[in-house]
């Protein structure tokens, strides 16, 4: 092969955790393969553009099991090899069963999951273990200001990171332990606060105002500020039933604040209990409880547990995180039969592609969001910088040429009547 190999890489969005993994992913093996990273929606507005791509890569690697959906019109003897992570599984779905019957080979976060995905699910296919990475030089300690993010002075500070439709997924985040154990601790630690990072609980707020409990919600908080985020709490509590990493444990870990998680995950590999952090069971709220009191009740143990989480996680940066991914590509690249075409002068620029198509990404989400009504036009333009991540504004025009199918245009030998065993999408 006189050219490297192409790897078409499909995050489901580009500008949160699983862009960011396609990113670092880019950042770690882009000397030796050429990718070309299309968002998930992207490809669903541009089909044709999908099926240039498909004709034209080695490799392609699904960085969720939703974007396999992408190829299910598609006759498998036609596709190139796919890799699909799967990064958690709640209840088996229609794309996980898709994903094991489309895929060539499969990643997951941790060796627990392969061993379920071998044992519990008789998957019979070649499975790496991708474990999460964090990067320890945006995720730090930071020193912050009294009043910061609303929280009051002299406080126990007790947070949790994500959204209200985390866990809209059978209850997989575990808030109902969350809000339980946050009851409970209270009647133990009288200067407890707590903190809601992310949008969507103005119910719970209620409910903890109700109970007379010290509490606070940030609403929408912006990638820039996570890092003061985790830093303004005394420990980070992760309720979870099920998760792949989660990033959020990671993250809190490098800005040196204490952990207290439930045992799911990355978790076990990465807490050992009393000396970095501390894990308990699934569904213990008791000792998740306990584990509170104990740090309410020591600033010396939060800042020793907090410095050694640091030093735990700083050995995890995405580069060394991501390198079994080497293997699974040279593997695909070899086995695959060689693209149909040679490809398109706009692929000779993959990196551009990169910063086009995650501004188009950007676009897209903001305008859906907006015409579903769940952002009006104010809260849509406030969100956008974050999601175009300082992309030029040669790269945002371009982005919405690629939406409107103005620019990256499809080759006419790639027609879905070649690839496709049902008509277009």
């Amino acid at each position: 092969m006189n050219r490297k190999p192409r790897i078409l890489l499909i995050p489901n969005v580009a500008w949160w955790i699983i862009g960011e993994m396609g990113r670092q992913i880019v950042a770690r093996f882009g000397d030796k393969y050429d990718f070309y990273f299309v968002p998930e929606g992207l490809l669903e507005r541009r089909p044709d553009l999908l099926d240039t791509l498909v004709a034209s890569v080695d490799v392609i690697h699904c960085l969720n099991e939703s974007s396999i959906d992408l190829f299910r019109g598609y006759d498998i003897e036609r596709l190139p090899p796919i890799s699909t992570w799967i990064h958690h599984i709640t209840t088996l779905s229609p794309m996980h069963r898709l994903a094991i019957e489309k895929s060539t080979a499969l990643n997951v976060c941790t060796e627990g999951w392969k061993q379920y995905m071998e044992q519990c699910l008789d998957v019979r296919m070649p499975i790496t273990v991708v474990p999460h990475g964090v990067d320890a030089k945006v995720f730090h300690r930071v020193k912050l200001k009294p009043g910061t993010f609303g929280i009051p002075a002299g406080k126990f500070v007790v947070g949790f990171i994500g959204n209200k439709g985390s866990d809209s997924d059978q209850g997989r985040k575990g808030t109902d332990v969350f809000f339980d154990v946050i009851l409970r601790t209270n009647s133990q630690v009288k200067n407890l606060h707590v903190v809601l990072g992310g949008p969507g609980w103005d119910t719970e707020m209620r409910g903890l105002a109700a109970q007379g409990i010290s509490a606070n919600a940030t609403g929408y908080v912006h990638k820039s500020e996570l890092p003061a985020l985790y830093s303004a709490l005394d420990a980070y509590l992760l309720t979870s039933r099920v998760e792949g990493g989660p990033c959020t444990v990671f993250e809190a870990m490098a800005c040196e604040t204490a952990v207290v998680s439930t045992r799911v995950g990355a978790v076990p590999d990465l807490i050992t209990d009393g000396v970095n952090g501390y894990s308990v069971e699934v569904d213990d709220a008791g000792a998740l409880v306990a584990a509170l009191v104990a740090l309410s009740e020591s600033a010396e143990m939060r800042r020793t547990l907090g410095s050694k989480a640091r030093e735990t996680v700083v050995k995890l940066p995405w580069g060394k995180a991501l390198t079994p991914l080497e293997a699974v590509y040279d593997s695909l690249v070899q086995l695959g039969k060689g693209p149909a075409l040679n490809g398109l002068p706009w692929m000779d620029d993959p990196r551009s592609l990169m910063r086009v198509s995650s501004a188009a990404d950007a676009l897209s989400n903001v305008m859906k969001r907006v015409r579903q009504g769940k952002l009006n036009v104010a809260q849509g333009l406030k969100l956008l910088p974050e999601m175009l991540q300082r992309k030029s504004v040669g790269d945002v025009v371009k982005g919405f040429a690629m939406l409107r199918g103005w620019t990256y245009k499809a080759s006419a030998s790639s027609s879905s009547r070649e690839y496709r065993t049902l008509p277009g999408r």
